[in-house]
């Protein structure tokens, strides 16, 4: 017989005497949990009820404006905006400096937009307006030197009133989608 064995023996049983003082609690435990469950999903289900009218801009979260932001591509509108800059003297400088002014606008006010901080175009262009100035400022030095640097004010502006328009006609269009989905979910129970 080992030195050890009587060690291990007397492990073993202190081990299986705790156990079954411990299962009344094991158990209480485990119900209580059960009982959690369940009323988190009774709480989870009532929260996530249908909605009876299509939801206002202020009502949005999170999920709608990743929605929402993720369907304006200001790219290819900045592309479109900036096309006269392309037939212009200094053609690559000039479109370049639209591009840019452009895009740093329109990313920022349709996010604006879609996460409806702000109602109306007077208040992005404060907002946005302002940063024209930083957003530009790499093509003050840029020859030609004043033009430049106005042409990308210029489109930072355009960008901005396109951007927010976008981001509005983006966040109502998803939000017509969601209503429109819930109303087919009520038509398909219906008919069950």
């Amino acid at each position: 017989m080992s030195i050890y064995a009587n060690n291990s023996d007397s492990y073993w049983r202190e081990r299986g005497q705790k156990r079954h003082k411990q299962s009344p609690l094991v158990f209480a435990g485990s119900i209580l949990l059960l009982l959690l469950a369940a009323i988190g999903a009774i709480l989870h289900r009532k929260h996530s009820s249908p909605l009876t009218q299509r939801r206002a801009q202020d009502q949005t979260d999170e999920r709608h404006w990743k929605q929402c932001e993720s369907r304006v591509t200001s790219r290819q509108e900045c592309t479109a905006i900036c096309q006269p800059e392309r037939n212009s003297v200094q053609r690559n400088t000039m479109h370049q400096a639209c591009l840019h002014g452009c895009q740093q606008a329109h990313v920022a006010s349709t996010a604006l937009a879609c996460r409806g901080k702000i109602a109306s175009e007077e208040e992005v262009f404060q907002e946005i307006g302002g940063l024209a100035y930083i957003h530009c400022n790499k093509f003050q030095s840029t020859d030609p030197k004043p033009d430049a640097f106005a042409t990308c004010r210029k489109y930072h502006r355009a960008g901005t009133k396109q951007g927010f328009r976008k981001g509005l006609e983006s966040m109502s269009a998803v939000l017509d989608e969601e209503w429109a989905g819930i109303l087919n979910d009520r038509t398909l129970t219906a008919e069950q």
